[in-house]
């Protein structure tokens, strides 16, 4: 067990260094593009949730932590996923902000297909959240079993 924690805290730091490797790629590919409010809201909103996604990484290495304490279904499991939760729902609500640059790319290309991509950018942390709730669902679910057979013990 121990083995496979610390092969997922390997995993955690590895999506950090490509995390980092993409923004700093991002910051440079639009950093000569002209200032303007949509590219301001872009960069508003992929560092926003760059921040946000290493508070997630961050959250998610304490849970690896709790399990490997054998803590894993336990309240405080239970409140980072709550707190996991609602920052993907936050990323998903800051990349809104990403929206109106897809729309002029496809605006200029004429190509309707690149806001599709755009709210593909959108719906994948959306959905992550969803998982997230019924992860939390089971979380509470282990929870209340575990308290009741270590009341029945």
């Amino acid at each position: 067990m121990k083995r496979k924690v610390n092969l997922l805290k390997l995993a955690l730091i590895i999506i950090s260094f490509l995390v980092i490797f993409v923004t700093v790629i991002f910051t440079f590919q639009f950093s000569s593009e002209r200032k303007d409010v949509i590219n301001s809201l872009l960069y508003c909103a992929v560092f926003g949730s760059v921040v946000l996604g290493f508070r997630v990484l961050f959250l998610l290495n304490r849970i690896l932590n709790f399990i490997k304490g054998a803590e894993a279904f336990s309240v405080k499991t239970l409140k980072v996923v709550s707190q996991i939760k609602k920052l993907i729902l936050l990323v998903s609500i800051v990349f809104v902000g990403i929206l109106p640059f897809f729309y002029r790319v496809a605006d200029r290309k004429d190509a309707p297909g690149v806001m599709v991509i755009g709210l593909a950018f959108v719906s994948i942390p959306f959905t992550a959240f969803i998982f997230t709730q019924i992860v939390e669902e089971l979380f509470k679910s282990a929870t209340e079993l575990k308290s009741d057979s270590e009341l029945t013990i």
